[in-house]
């Protein structure tokens, strides 16, 4: 015999069985189920689901209570109220439509970049300290290099104190070093004797380390108008740590005054790009002023000129931006044509005075010096021209460049610290290269600064790439600036030998220039110093005048001078002329040599007439 509903261990008398009735059809739409079920309403009405539970969709529970020990502890709870259907999820209403299964949580969009474009305060005071602590870098870097004075910063501190004398007192240039200075003697000189008057060499050194750490904040504040805040302290963080710009900040040479002002005309040409365009008249002077410090700095001009075009043309069109770039050169020219400098500097050329060499020997020295600094310019050259923005720029439709301007901003500043090494080896010898080419590291900083930002990637996804970049910049430049003190012969012990032969009356030839006129001046006068490089003028004994090399051969075969120094690093064919002299007059004979600690430099030789 079969068992009733009323025997069946889990009927309750307080669970009735109901059937479907109309009202029960109009809120199974709003049910549990809710209307993702469409044919709920009609299995409702059918008689044949009559005598079935309302809500069969609830699964049966076996007799077994052990597969279920939870369902033990609510059997005495109706599974609802008995006055009504089961409640509706209280998420939902009827007339949102379906229910939708809700996330606990809402992932907001992610930016594209890190930062707003709109100026930001705290983003500015954070990269002026990032600043700030490059700036200490370089200074400390600088700051070792004591020893010393070069002889091309004895003839400048040499000139400018006769420069000085002659300005407020009227005594006339004794000196003939005034052609050694490679721009106007009345600019940078003037400004290195007086530091020296109060300092000594030190005081003078302080002036180009003032004037280098001026540059770096104006290559960072440069590239931050081009680009943004992070790519200017990856700029500048890694131009303060190359060779020339920490041999420069402590030389006492026009080359800090002149990269400086350089950096300064570029900053104005990039500044008033928005403004009128008469205002880039305001680039002219300073301009005018870098190249009559130094002759070099008419390298750069073509690099300031472009930016005065490139700057300008997105926001005021070709034409505009090319006018810009006309104003600024008539402007340059207009004022350094009425002091003659034009002539001074077609005439001047940085081969004079020094070795030729090969072509490729001056190409791998310019390598070991600003190689790597140039490679990673060159790939953010790449990377810049193919992808303007990789999480480093603002999303400011503002500086939006197309392909050909972002080709043309980077050729432009690449191509100067390319053209620099080439020009070098044109001519045939390193000379000086290694203070020139800050000009063309000072234009490639801000593609630097892009290389270093895309190989560290977006938020900061690779930093150790970042900084292993940059401390390898930093061991060459810290090796290699002091090679560059400590790789040539003792002037020292030189001076030392000079100051026991020379007397009030003398006539003293050298190869070495500046450093006896400077630092014996106790016992000596400049106008007692002869240069080998540059040719005396000479009568003999039979009244016939000699001048330039010949001057010179012949006064030394005739034993006219006192002593002579030699310096190997001079014009081979000068001093292979120099040395049969000594030999041939029978004059001279050597008391002094003096090489290079590393022995791969010049050598001094000192010779004493007997």
């Amino acid at each position: 015999m079969m068992p009733s509903e009323t025997d069946s261990p889990w009927f309750t008398p307080h669970t009735p069985i109901r059937t479907a009735t109309a009202e029960d059809t109009a809120q199974a739409g709003s049910g549990a189920h809710g209307p993702g079920h469409p044919d709920e309403p009609a299995r409702l009405l059918d008689p044949a689901y009559q005598d079935e539970p309302a809500y069969q969709d609830e699964p049966a529970y076996p007799d077994d209570l052990s597969a279920h020990p939870d369902d033990s502890a609510h059997q005495d709870e109706p599974p609802y109220p008995d006055d009504g259907p089961a409640p509706a999820d209280p998420r939902f209403h009827p007339s949102d439509g379906p229910p939708v299964e809700l996330a606990p949580y809402t992932i907001p969009a992610v930016p594209a970049t890190g930062w707003d474009p709109a100026p930001s305060p705290r983003r500015r005071w954070i990269g002026r300290a990032l600043l700030f602590a490059v700036l200490a870098v370089q200074a400390a870097l600088s700051l070792r290099l004591l020893g010393a004075a070069h002889p091309d910063e004895a003839i400048a501190m040499i000139v400018g104190r006769q420069e000085l004398d002659h300005l407020f007192d009227g005594a006339p240039m004794t000196t003939d070093l005034v052609d050694r200075i490679p721009g106007a003697p009345w600019l940078y000189p003037p400004l290195a004797g007086a530091a020296a008057n109060a300092s000594g060499i030190f005081g003078a050194r302080v002036v180009s380390l003032v004037l280098a750490l001026a540059t770096t904040v104006l290559a960072y504040s440069l590239t931050r108008r081009l680009f943004n805040e992070r790519v200017a302290i990856c700029g500048a963080a890694a131009y303060a740590v190359v060779q020339s710009t920490v041999v420069v900040g402590f030389y006492a040479a026009p080359d800090a005054l002149a990269i400086a002002l350089v950096a300064v005309s570029a900053w104005i040409v990039v500044r008033t790009a928005r403004g009128p365009v008469a205002l880039v008249l305001l680039a002219a002077p300073v301009a005018a002023l870098a190249v009559a410090a130094e002759y070099a700095a008419v390298v750069a001009l073509p690099a300031v000129l472009a930016l005065a075009v490139i700057s300008a043309s997105a926001r005021k069109g070709r034409g505009p931006a090319a006018l810009r770039a006309l104003l600024l050169a008539v402007g340059i020219v207009g004022l350094l044509l009425p002091f003659g400098l034009l002539d001074d500097i077609a005439a001047w050329s940085p081969t004079q005075g020094h070795e030729a060499r090969s072509a490729g020997s001056v190409l791998l020295s310019a390598a070991r010096w600003s190689g790597l600094f140039t490679l990673l310019a060159c790939a953010g050259a790449a990377a810049y021209v193919r992808r303007e923005r990789m999480y480093e720029s603002p999303e400011d439709d503002e500086i939006t460049a197309t392909r050909l301007r972002r080709a043309a901003l980077s050729a432009v500043l690449c191509g100067t610290a390319l053209l620099i090494p080439v020009l070098y080896a044109c001519l045939g010898t390193p000379g000086v290269m290694f203070r020139h080419l800050g000009f063309g590291m000072l234009f490639a900083a801000p593609l630097a600064g892009v290389g270093i930002t895309r190989l560290v990637g977006a938020h900061f996804r690779n930093p150790q790439l970042g900084i292993l970049v940059w401390v390898v910049l930093l061991a060459l430049g810290l090796e290699q600036a002091s090679l560059r003190y400590q790789d040539g012969p003792d002037s020292g012990r030189l001076l030392s030998v000079l100051r026991l032969h020379a007397q009030p009356h003398g006539r003293y030839l050298t190869e070495v220039e500046g450093l006896p006129e400077y630092y014996l001046g106790s016992v000596s006068k400049p106008d007692q110093w002869f240069s080998a490089r540059r040719g005396t003028e000479y009568q003999d004994r039979a009244g016939v005048v000699h001048r330039g090399d010949d001057g010179t051969v012949t006064a030394v075969r005739d034993g006219w001078f006192n002593l002579v120094v030699l310096d190997s690093t001079a014009p081979s064919a000068m001093n292979r002329a120099l040395a049969d002299a000594l030999g041939a007059g029978g004059h001279y004979r050597l008391i002094a040599q003096f090489s290079s600690p590393t022995g791969d430099s010049g050598t001094y030789k000192v010779f004493l007439r007997y």
